[in-house]
């Protein structure tokens, strides 16, 4: 598949960290070495954990299945471990 992901909002961020990093990651663009030509198909996306709290938000474009921010990024980072992408939570 060939995807790219781009956070917008990083909702727990620490703003003592610059942006585009782990500790705030607006502007985080996935996966690594993403092709940032790739800009059709875009769909909003919002990242949870457990309790329900949201902690990023975003677009995924290209050919995706809608798991990949969080296994690429959400999880791994932070800990999430759900996303509501179409409207659904997968």
């Amino acid at each position: 598949m060939s995807y790219r992901w781009i956070i917008t909002e990083d909702l727990v961020a620490d703003h003592d960290w610059p942006e585009g990093t782990n500790g705030n990651a607006k502007g985080v663009v996935g996966p690594r070495h993403a092709d940032e030509s790739i800009t059709d198909n875009k769909t909003a996306f919002r990242m949870h954990d457990d309790d329900g709290e949201c902690y990023y938000k975003g677009y995924i474009f290209g050919d995706f299945d809608g798991f990949e921010p969080l296994d690429d990024f959400g999880m791994p980072n932070a800990g999430c471990t759900k996303i509501w992408i179409w409207g659904a939570w997968l």
